[in-house]
């Protein structure tokens, strides 16, 4: 079975919900495994991912169709690494409208890229319709939703279904105001931090932890579902036609 490479989409239909924190935390656990990565952020005006990483992550401005060609054009030649997209609620519509008018699905399918969008949740009746429309609109694309706990207190998980059941919900859990003040500031890694423990363990470390197991837990669960996907299409080459 030849394996796909993910291309992940941190997408938040509003403002402050932890979009750019989430990303920064994926491109920080992909680095840990030494993998090859790059990002992209797609806010033209505040480039907050691209500032954390400006040697990895690329500012593109897809308000117009140059940069649009430009970014899918960067995706597809980067099938060979994974991808992370910072995709924010000013650039949400168009990246979605360009990416099912242009085909992009399937593309990707055809260069071994398998898009995956980190759906970021919140209580707005607008946002639970979204997201099924998203889903509807690209049906070849896997969803999984993330539940910040400290921007939304409530989830309602039958208003966001993942693709696939065995993909789950990741939780990004709460954290009190001072530990995020130190996550938050400039040119802090989430990995230097795990690394570097002096005096044990602490709540930030416990924090970063348990999304890191969340993020390996889904990297699994898509890994086990493309290998039996691929065990299926395999039993039904073998079974031949029927008449």
């Amino acid at each position: 079975m030849t394996q796909r490479t993910p291309l992940y989409i941190i997408a938040s239909q509003h403002p402050r919900v932890g979009k750019t924190l989430v990303a920064r935390l994926l491109i920080e656990f992909f680095r840990l495994s030494g993998r090859p990565l790059i990002g992209y952020d797609l806010d033209a005006r505040e480039p907050a991912l691209a500032a954390y990483f400006p040697n990895l992550a690329w500012t593109v401005d897809i308000a117009e169709t140059p940069g649009q060609m430009t970014l899918f054009d960067r995706l597809i030649a980067d099938n060979w690494r994974t991808t992370v997209i910072d995709l924010g609620y000013g650039q949400f519509e168009q990246f979605f409208a360009v990416m099912a008018e242009i085909g992009f699905e399937q593309e990707a399918k055809h260069r071994l890229i398998e898009p995956i969008v980190l759906f970021i949740t919140d209580s707005a009746p607008t946002t639970a319709r979204s997201y099924a429309e998203l889903r509807r609109r690209l049906r070849h694309t896997t969803f999984v939703p993330v539940h910040n706990e400290a921007t939304s207190f409530m989830f309602i998980q039958g208003d966001f279904p993942p693709t696939r059941p065995e993909c789950g919900v990741i939780r990004i859990p709460r954290l009190s105001p001072i530990v995020r003040g130190v996550i938050d500031r400039p040119g802090f890694s989430f990995g230097a931090y795990m690394a570097n423990q002096p005096g044990g363990p602490t709540e930030v470390h416990s924090w970063i932890a348990s999304i890191f197991a969340e993020f390996r837990e889904l990297e699994l669960r898509l890994l086990i579902g493309e290998l039996e996907s691929s065990l299926r299409g395999l039993a039904k080459q073998s079974a031949g036609p029927t008449t």
